[in-house]
C-alpha cells in the first residue's frame, strides 16, 4: 500500500516536470519564431528604405542635371538680376515626376524652390510600393546654387583675394553713391577719416572704425559686425568672389593689346606708326611733344608695353582706355627732366577719361599697380573719369591734390586712401562695368550647399 501510493506520487511529479519543460520549451519557440519574424520584417524596412532613398538621390541627380542641360529648367534657375527684381524672385519650375525606371514599383517627385538668383532648393521624394496597404518613403532636400561670374556690376569698389584690404587713413570724404562695396578681406576707417556707402558695406574678414572716423552705410555687413538688413546667411561675411581677370594681351580681338593695335593714334605720334601701342619710351616722347595738353581720339585703347607715368603739369584727355601692362603712376613727381627743350618741365597733373560708344572699355587699366601721388591734380581738376579705374595688384592714393570723381566703379586687389582732403565720389554704372567686364554670366558649375535626409 506504501509503496502504491509512493509510485502515484513519482508519476505525477514526473507529468508535472513534462508539462513543465514542454510549457518553457514551447514559449522560447514562439519567442524565437517571433525574433525571427521581427528580424525579417527589419531586414526588409531596411531594404526597402535603402531603396526608397537611393531612388531620391536618383531624383536628386536627375534635378541637377536638368538644371544644367534642360532648357527649360537652365534658362529659369540662371536669371538673372535685374534693376526690377534683383532678387530673381519671379522665375519657377512645375513639380516633375518619374515612375518606374529604375525600381518597377517605385517612384519620385521633384520640387524646386527658388532662392534667388541661380539658387535652389531640390526637393526629391521617393516612394516604394511594397503591397496595397505598406509603403517605403524618404525625402531629400538639397540647396545648390552657381556663381555668378560677373557680379562687379552691383559694387562701385571691390577688391578681391585674400589680401584685399582697404585702408582709409586721413581722407574726407569718400562717398560710394548709387550702390555697394566689397572688400573681400579687412576694411580700416581711421584717423578723422569719413566714409559713407549709399547701400551695403560687404567686408569678408573684419571692419574696424575708429572713435575718431565715420562709416555710414545702409547696413555694414562682416565677420564682427552684421547690420540688421543684412542676409545672414550669405553677406555675413559676405561670399567670397574672385578678383576679375582683364585680357591685357592675349590673341583674343577683344584683349586690350588687339584692340589698341586697331586704334588709330596718327594724329599724336610723330614715329610713323599709326597703332596706339608704345613703349614705356615711345609713350613718354609722345607726352613731351604734347606738353601740357594731349587728347586721344574717341574709341581709342592706348597700350603702353611698361610703365605709364603722367606727371609735371600733363593733361590727359581720352575717350576710351589708358592701359599699362606694368604700373601707372600719376602725379608722383612735380618735376620731368628730359634732353630736349625746355628741359625741366614742373607741375600738377589731371586725366580726364570720357565714355566712348557702347560696349567699349573706358578707364585707367594697370595690369600691376596703380599710383596716385600728391602732385596730381589742382583746384577744382583732378580725375573726372566715366569708366573703371582698375588694378591687378595695389592701388595707392595718397595726398591728392584735386577732386576725384568717377562714373563706374574701382576694381583692385588691395586699396589705401591717405591723406585725402578733396571730395573723393565714386558713382556707380553697371553698364560701365559691364562694358569691360562683359555681361553677367553664370558658371557652368553647380554647387551643391547643403544636404538634408527626411523619412
Amino acid at each position: 500500500m506504501f509503496l502504491h501510493v509512493t509510485f502515484k506520487k513519482n508519476k505525477a511529479s514526473v507529468l508535472l516536470l513534462t508539462l513543465l519543460t514542454l510549457s518553457i520549451m514551447l514559449f522560447l519557440g514562439i519567442y524565437l519564431l517571433s525574433f525571427t519574424l521581427s528580424g525579417v520584417k527589419m531586414a526588409e524596412s531596411q531594404k526597402y528604405g535603402a531603396q526608397a532613398y537611393y531612388l531620391a538621390e536618383a531624383g536628386v541627380q536627375e534635378a541637377i542635371f536638368k538644371l544644367k542641360k534642360d532648357p527649360v529648367w537652365k534658362n529659369a534657375f540662371e536669371t538673372l538680376p535685374s534693376p526690377s527684381d534683383p532678387q530673381c524672385s519671379q522665375w519657377s519650375i512645375s513639380p516633375y515626376q518619374r515612375n518606374g525606371g529604375l525600381l518597377a514599383n517605385g517612384s519620385y517627385e521633384i520640387t524646386i524652390n527658388n532662392l534667388g538668383c541661380a539658387k535652389a532648393e531640390i526637393i526629391s521624394k521617393a516612394t516604394i510600393n511594397i503591397s496595397n496597404t505598406k509603403k517605403a518613403q524618404r525625402i531629400i532636400k538639397v540647396k545648390v546654387s552657381k556663381a555668378l561670374g560677373n557680379p562687379l556690376a552691383q559694387y562701385g569698389l571691390f577688391t578681391g583675394g585674400a589680401s584685399g584690404d582697404v585702408q582709409i587713413t586721413l581722407a574726407n570724404p569718400v562717398r560710394i553713391h548709387n550702390g555697394n562695396m566689397m572688400v573681400e578681406n579687412n576694411l580700416q576707417v581711421r584717423v578723422f577719416s569719413h566714409l559713407y556707402v549709399d547701400e551695403k558695406a560687404l567686408i569678408g574678414n573684419n571692419v574696424t572704425v575708429d572713435g575718431s572716423s565715420q562709416l555710414v552705410s545702409t547696413s555694414t555687413c562682416a565677420k564682427n559686425r552684421c547690420d540688421s538688413k543684412c542676409v545672414a546667411s550669405e553677406e555675413c561675411p559676405p561670399t567670397e568672389i574672385s578678383m576679375p581677370a582683364l585680357d591685357f594681351d592675349s590673341n583674343v580681338s577683344t584683349s586690350f593689346l588687339s584692340r589698341a593695335k586697331t586704334s588709330d593714334c596718327t594724329s599724336v605720334r610723330s614715329d610713323g606708326k599709326t597703332n596706339c601701342v608704345f613703349t614705356t619710351s615711345e609713350f613718354e616722347t609722345m607726352l613731351w611733344n604734347h606738353y601740357p595738353d594731349i587728347y586721344f581720339a574717341t574709341n581709342t585703347v592706348v597700350y603702353v608695353q611698361g610703365d605709364i607715368n603722367i606727371r609735371a603739369g600733363q593733361n590727359v584727355v581720352a575717350a576710351g582706355a589708358l592701359v599699362s601692362d606694368r604700373d601707372i603712376n600719376v602725379g608722383k613727381n612735380n618735376c620731368w627732366s628730359s634732353a630736349q627743350w625746355p628741359y625741366l618741365r614742373c607741375g600738377f597733373s589731371t586725366v580726364t577719361i570720357l565714355r566712348p560708344d557702347n560696349d567699349f572699355p573706358s578707364g585707367l587699366f594697370a595690369k600691376r599697380k596703380f599710383n596716385m601721388g600728391g602732385f596730381f591734380g589742382i583746384g577744382t581738376k583732378g580725375l573726372f573719369l566715366k569708366g573703371l579705374l582698375y588694378s591687378g595688384d595695389e592701388m595707392n592714393l595718397s595726398s591728392l591734390s584735386g577732386p576725384i570723381t568717377i562714373y563706374g566703379g574701382i576694381i583692385a586687389r588691395k586699396i589705401d586712401m591717405s591723406s585725402i582732403w578733396q571730395n573723393f565720389d565714386i558713382y556707380l554704372e553697371p553698364d560701365v562695368i559691364i562694358d569691360t567686364l562683359g555681361p553677367s554670366s553664370y558658371s557652368p558649375v553647380i554647387i551643391i550647399d547643403y544636404w538634408e535626409e527626411e523619412y
